[in-house]
């Protein structure tokens, strides 16, 4: 028999002493068992992998040729638990999909199926020697082309250089194949500074947008093998203690806090990135910990955190402040490079700050009800002040040629009484006198300015549309008579009524609740869009500071006029022109226009007029307004028969211009001038005048 050689002789040496190891560790049936590798291999579902015996790359000194030329044989068990002590059973190879080849095991390629430990014992008939290694297989994530379980993890710091490699490849690199690097599963275009060494991807200098998951692949056969590496990037390491944000850093903070009351202490502390050291940060008071007092008033608050830099934040809750929890309180932060401090110093807040508040809270109150009440009660007045001062002229009309347009109506001479002849006074010289040569504005009064150019409706439309306001002075002959009925014919008039176009001022002069037809005024109320009702109460509104004048002030549009204080007639008698004898007067030369007309073109009538007047059997006819008496039986003449010329009345100057009859009271003025209604016949020069004046 031949000697054997000197390198079996080494060999068996080693691998005795070897075994002596490993006795130590422990043997199970007579087998040196080193249990588990730390090597554990995983692969995704699809891919290749060779499953190599980690006793020749660790646990002896020798390769598998070494080991089988000294007669000792490798066999493969496999469990499928994960469990060291889970039932093995002896590995048969098909040589297809798993075969064994020297000291590995390959898998072409790998299935779900394969998970579990891989066991390799190397023996003969002296000595055994065993170790297990384990096998992971999992599918990709949805979408992806790795698996994030299986994925390697990997820190870079911001601007500085990383290396991201593609580990375990060797056994899979064929000659002249380069393994390719994508990010997120997809190819990409690397910037000058990221350079590719065969399976490296060199990063020179890192940046914020260099995180994500880097996946090389290599082809193997008809294989594709994967390794994805997940890149976190970081901030530089800091090499400085945490800084304080709130409170102040090596100051005390005061503050005054009343007994009782809640109170709420938040520490807010910024940590640059130092690894993987956690950040400390706490409250103390005085030299004790505030958790060893009491933990339920301490919460940490949140965490923002951005590359690894944190700003932290940790509250101190106190839910009644008492005498003992005065003092002071400081906030300690910590890293690996040292530690911060901030104090906050409670003192309790005397009650006269609360009295002095309390004081200046009710006087403003009280200030603030004053200043209502003074605006309630003097509104009018006070918008009147402001007009006057600082205020300026309405715009919205400065088209239209009268401030107001004045409806009113008329009494019959035979319901006269004392209440009606303050009523006719009030509207006809009262109201027109104050506001046209007190306040300066311009009246429309239909008796004395209307131009009849159509219809009345015609002209009453029109000459409303030319106000800006409309003045209803509301008396009881007024809602009898139905005087807004005018404004309900015409269409426009109503338009305007109802969308607000004009604002109607409503006067009333005496009580209406108990007329017949009142509801009707309740129903004008309420289709008016834009009405201020204002009441005349008699003596009481006669001087001009009382409220009614200020309110109709109010109301009325504002203008800067000077106003017309003087009583002397409009025009003086030598400066009159052509029209003269012609003045511009009230309901007496209006209501006696048609009549006149008629005593001239029929001689007849005039001499049955004054008589008739005054008897029971009384006829009446309104037209415009204007009101005539027809005889007992008789009937109107036809307007042809009158002629081409309007005719008037021949009233005296005095009158028309406003002036009474020396030693005439005002009531037997207005008596004469009602039972006066002889017709006259006029001048021939009155009677060719045009007959736009009607």
């Amino acid at each position: 028999m031949r000697p054997p050689s000197p390198l079996l002789i080494l060999l068996y040496i080693t691998l005795s002493r070897s075994v002596k190891v490993v006795s130590k560790r422990g043997s199970v049936d007579g087998c040196t068992d080193w249990s588990v590798d730390y090597l554990k291999y995983r692969v995704l579902q699809g891919e290749p992998v060779r499953l190599k015996c980690a006793l020749f790359y660790g646990y002896i000194r020798a390769n598998y040729s070494q080991a089988q030329s000294v007669g000792l044989s490798l066999m493969w068990y496999r469990s499928s638990g994960l469990g060291h002590s889970d039932f093995e059973e002896p590995i048969s190879f098909d040589g297809v999909r798993m075969s064994k080849e020297e000291d590995a095991i390959w898998f072409r390629p790998a299935d779900l199926q394969d998970v579990g430990l891989y066991s390799c014992v190397l023996r003969n008939s002296t000595y055994c020697m065993k170790v297990s290694m384990s096998l992971t297989v999992a599918e990709n994530d949805t979408n992806l082309c790795y698996n994030s379980n299986m994925r390697r993890a990997e820190k870079a710091e911001l601007s500085k250089s990383k290396d991201i490699l593609c580990p375990d490849i060797d056994d899979y690199v064929e000659p002249g194949k380069e393994p390719g690097h994508h990010l997120e599963c997809r190819p990409k275009q690397w910037r000058a500074s990221i350079i590719l060494k065969r399976d490296i991807l060199s990063i020179q200098e890192v940046k914020e947008d260099d995180i994500g998951n880097y996946t090389c692949e290599i082809q193997f056969g008809g294989f594709v093998v994967r390794r994805t590496t997940e890149l976190t990037v970081t901030a530089p390491l800091t090499d400085k203690p945490p800084k304080i944000l709130f409170p102040s850093e090596n100051k005390i903070s005061n503050m005054e806090l009343q007994l009782g009351s809640a109170l709420n202490l938040t520490c807010r502390a910024f940590f640059g990135y130092s690894g993987d050291v956690s950040p400390l940060i706490y409250w103390m008071k005085g030299e004790k910990f505030i958790e060893d007092l009491d933990e339920e008033r301490v919460q940490e608050s949140d965490i923002k955190e951005h590359l690894g830099e944190q700003e932290v934040a940790i509250s101190l809750t106190i839910d009644s402040l008492e005498e003992e929890d005065l003092g002071n309180y400081s906030c300690y932060v910590e890293n690996g490079n040292g530690r911060r401090q901030a104090t906050i110093q409670l003192f309790r807040r005397e009650l006269m700050y609360t009295v002095e508040l309390a004081g200046g809270l009710g006087a403003i109150l009280l200030l603030l009800i004053f200043l209502i009440s003074l605006y309630k009660c003097y509104k009018i007045e006070l918008m009147l002040f402001y007009r006057r001062h600082f205020g300026s002229e309405d715009v919205d009309g400065e088209n239209k040629d009268y401030d107001a347009y004045l409806s009113y109506t008329k009494v019959d001479p035979d319901q006269w009484s004392q209440e009606t002849r303050e009523e006719e006074r009030f509207a006809l010289e009262i109201l027109p006198d104050v506001l046209e040569k007190h306040y300066g504005y311009k009246l429309f009064i239909p008796d004395r300015d209307l131009i009849p150019t159509g219809t009345y409706i015609e002209d009453v439309a029109r000459c409303v549309d030319q106000s800006k306001r409309l003045i209803i002075v509301m008396t009881p002959n007024y809602v009898v008579r139905r005087g807004w009925s005018i404004f309900e014919l015409e269409t426009r008039l109503r338009n305007m009524l109802v969308t607000g176009e004009i604002k109607v001022i409503l006067i009333e002069c005496a009580e209406l609740r108990g007329i017949m037809n009142y509801q009707e005024v309740e129903a004008l109320k309420h289709t008016i869009k834009t009405l201020t009702v204002i009441k005349w109460r008699g003596p009481k509104s006669n001087k001009l500071n009382s409220k009614f004048w200020k309110q109709l002030q109010y109301e009325m549009p504002f203008r800067r006029t000077v106003p017309m204080l003087t009583h002397e007639p409009a025009l003086d008698v030598s400066e009159q022109g052509p029209f003269g004898e012609l003045q511009t007067v009230s309901a007496i030369s209006m209501a006696a226009a048609t009549s006149t007309a008629m005593a001239t073109a029929h001689p007849e009538l005039r001499s049955s007029f004054h008589n008739t007047y005054h008897t029971t059997m009384r006829q009446k006819h309104y037209y415009r307004s204007y009101e005539y008496d027809i005889p007992p039986g008789g009937t109107l003449p036809p307007l042809s028969s009158l002629g081409n010329q309007h005719t008037y009345c021949n009233i005296p100057l005095t009158l028309l211009n406003g002036q009474r009859p020396p030693g005439k009271s005002r009531e037997h003025s207005l008596e004469e001038a009602h039972a006066n209604n002889a017709m006259l016949p006029l001048l021939p020069r009155e009677t060719s005048i045009s007959s736009v004046i009607w």
